[in-house]
């Protein structure tokens, strides 16, 4: 995903993966679009994002409600409204607080690729391995990701036809650590796995924190901010599960 990179004396575009530390649900599934803010160095968990502000509807109380994509939070509450008259900026509530990132991190074409596997390092990296098909092995070798590397984040495309998921422009889905743990400790403990598309907009959704702990039926979407999806039975969602299906024997995640 691309993102801006502010510094004290130049503005410069780089791809990026940013992600919030703190929210329950979160949007690695993406399409494409900028983030501006502030990323001191090529990887850490201090960067300060802009936010991105969508229409996500009404409150209770018949005021307009809008989601914040980068925050994972709801703007239009009377604090927000004098926030916005103070400042002159809208912000969301959470607009300062601290988020995890990676500038030009590796992106994996699964479409090249005859297998990738992606684990958790034992610190808290991500690891992955690729091994290229036969006919682009010579052809990607420099468009393509490294046999085997350590990363903050890695995201993964495919340059085949066909959509990532029916229906979205989703070009990507981005493997972030919170996504990742969320994922494979949900699997471990052997709970109720899937992946439900927002019925506002078709997103696929990420449960993380605590709703991945338990399965459940309702789920709030990251991309949208829509909270009335239910899914068929009670799970836990993830875009991660949803491409492992559709790699299968390619994709492994550990």
């Amino acid at each position: 995903m691309p993102t801006d990179v502010a510094t004290p004396l130049t503005l410069q575009e780089v791809a990026g993966i940013c992600w919030p530390h703190q929210a329950t649900v979160g949007h690695i599934a993406v399409a494409s679009g900028l983030i501006s803010g502030f990323f001191p160095a090529q990887r850490g968990g201090d960067a300060v994002a802009g936010c991105v502000l969508v229409a996500a509807g009404k409150y209770r109380n018949g005021a307009a409600r809008q989601w914040c994509r980068t925050h994972q939070a709801y703007w239009g509450v009377k604090a927000d409204l004098a926030a916005l008259a103070e400042s002159g900026q809208q912000r969301c509530a959470h607009h300062l607080e601290k988020m995890g990132y990676a500038l030009n991190p590796p992106v994996i074409d699964l479409a090249a690729c005859a297998s990738v596997t992606i684990r958790h390092g034992p610190d808290g990296a991500i690891e992955f391995a690729t091994e290229p098909t036969g006919a682009s092995a010579s052809a990607t070798a420099s468009a393509t990701a490294p046999a085997t590397a350590r990363c903050a984040a890695v995201a993964l495309r495919t340059s085949a036809t066909g959509a990532l998921f029916p229906g979205t422009d989703i070009v990507q889905v981005n493997i972030t650590p919170p996504a990742l743990l969320a994922y494979t400790s949900a699997r471990a403990a052997g709970q109720a796995l899937g992946c439900v598309a927002c019925a506002r907009c078709g997103h696929p959704h990420l449960d993380l924190g605590s709703f991945a702990h338990t399965p459940h039926r309702r789920h709030y979407c990251g991309n949208c901010g829509t909270d009335s999806t239910h899914s068929p039975a009670p799970m836990i969602s993830s875009p991660i599960h949803a491409l492992c299906i559709k790699f299968d024997g390619l994709l492994t995640i550990m």
